[in-house]
């Protein structure tokens, strides 16, 4: 059991084209470029024998960069070399473990994911509205490169904390 408390600073992607990746975090979704591209080999640098030990040898060289949300969480965009990424239609594998989705607030989900297919991305799901006392709404999305967003009109522990309140226990 971890005895101190975590938080979740930041999530890393990997994208087959670095630049445009940045380009639309920035421009579509609001990040800001904190620093990068970086660029890291296989090679005897700290970075270079930090990311043998993460990746293991034969990654080669990657570059990335780091981003971040207007209230600080951060973004990492990955571009490797030798496994370049490739963006799969039917990527929402969601019966698999691991990643799922990114979860961020927008003030008006509409025009979020209005925003994000302008820019080359895809509406999976439209406008859901999960709870109507209270307004909450929900769409999914992709970016360009496959990764699924999740907007949601209020911040994640106002929708979420309370809502089992009454909800059958399993």
């Amino acid at each position: 059991m971890i005895t101190q408390t975590v938080m979740a600073p930041h999530f890393g992607l990997t994208v087959p084209d670095l630049e445009a990746a940045i380009h639309w975090y920035v421009s579509i979704l609001g990040f800001r470029l904190l620093t990068g591209p970086l660029e890291v080999s296989e090679q005897d640098s700290d970075l270079g024998k930090a990311a043998q030990a993460i990746y293991g040898k034969g990654f080669e060289q990657f570059r990335f960069a780091h981003l971040a949300t207007p209230d600080n969480i951060g973004l990492e965009l990955f571009q490797f070399k030798a496994t370049p990424s490739q963006p799969n239609e039917n990527n929402f594998q969601f019966w698999l473990g691991g990643y799922n989705h990114m979860g961020l607030t927008a003030v008006n989900v509409a025009e979020a994911v209005a925003g994000v297919v302008a820019a080359g991305g895809k509406d999976r799901s439209g406008v859901l509205l999960i709870n109507p006392q209270k307004g909450y709404e929900i769409a999914y999305c992709q970016d360009p490169w496959g990764t699924i967003i999740e907007f949601c009109s209020h911040p994640y522990v106002s929708m979420w904390e309370q809502a089992g309140d009454g909800a059958p226990k399993s």
